[in-house]
């Protein structure tokens, strides 16, 4: 079960390209502004990898990103 203090870490730890992940809206807000997030290509660095917006989905607990990892 991933740590309620780090929305970010998750069970699964072998990302490949094209897979997806769901992310809290205000925990990928927050890497704005630091080194997880370049504003020129708009992708999120985390785990190692590369990350792209691909959509957002809200739902009764609060909204997610889509986000889908576009290198390694």
């Amino acid at each position: 079960m991933s740590d309620p203090s780090d929305p970010l870490k998750v069970v699964k730890t072998n990302w490949k390209v094209g897979d997806q992940r769901e992310v809290p809206a205000r925990a990928l807000e927050a890497l704005r502004g630091t080194e997880a997030y370049d504003s020129y290509e708009k992708l999120y660095h985390i785990d190692g990898l590369s990350w792209r917006v691909e959509g957002q989905i809200s739902r009764p607990d609060g909204s997610y990103y889509l986000l889908r990892c576009v290198n390694q």
